[in-house]
């Protein structure tokens, strides 16, 4: 019968979600991430079309997850020794999930930021620079112009291409010491960049590459404050 049918297509689906929950890590995150905003979302009194977007970015996220896990257990099936092809398919394939889960950081911080405005009045009472959400753009543009730049250094000259990973981290670094513009956290936020930095060098040698990143994030920072 057709119910039947049906029932077992629900039941695949459900198998399928299963296996994605337990086998990957990332998914147990992304679950654990929506639970903790659900439960956030229930403590503050958002309205119907704020829930709908907290639900349909959570839904895109899991949605990506899920078609990376498919991506690469056929990439898998069909060889398991390395190819560029199938390096190219994963990584593809990762970037969705990439570019979704930050979709959901906008989404999210657009929405909870104007309720946490304790923090904002206490934040402002020091800082240099009131903290808004302008500073998501801030980091938004860091990734974008260091994705760009990267892309186009690398066709000439392969040394010299920005470190993403260090853009961005000296980007939300800087952001955090000027805005906050505490002692105490500046120092803590300059340690654990510096933990940053270190793990980067025993993973890659190229200094020159490090230094630009790192560069372009302070000055977009800087800027990106000025313009605020």
């Amino acid at each position: 019968m057709w119910v039947t049918k049906v029932l077992k297509s629900f039941r695949y689906a459900l198998e399928g979600l299963k296996y994605a929950v337990v086998t990957q890590r990332n998914m147990r995150i992304h679950f654990i991430t929506a639970l903790v905003v659900l439960l956030l979302s229930l403590c503050l009194s958002l309205s119907k079309l704020e829930i709908l977007l907290l639900f349909v970015t959570i839904t895109l996220v899991l949605f990506a997850e899920l078609i990376n896990t498919s991506i690469e257990a056929v990439v898998d099936m069909i060889t398991e020794e390395f190819h560029p092809l199938a390096k190219i398919a994963k990584d593809v394939a990762a970037g969705a999930v990439f570019l979704t889960a930050g979709l959901a950081f906008i989404v999210g911080t657009s929405i909870f930021f104007p309720y946490l405005r304790f923090i904002h009045t206490s934040i402002s009472e020091h800082s240099l620079y009131p903290p808004t959400i302008g500073l998501t753009a801030i980091v938004l543009v860091t990734f974008f112009a260091t994705f760009l730049l990267k892309a186009w250094v690398s066709r000439y000259w392969k040394d010299w291409e920005p470190s993403l990973i260090m853009s961005l981290t000296f980007c939300i670094a800087t952001l955090i010491i000027l805005v906050i513009w505490q002692l105490p956290i500046s120092i803590l936020v300059l340690f654990l960049t510096g933990i940053a930095v270190q793990s980067r060098i025993k993973e890659n040698t190229n200094y020159r590459s490090m230094y630009f990143g790192a560069l372009m994030g302070i000055v977009i920072a800087v800027l990106g404050l000025q313009l605020l």
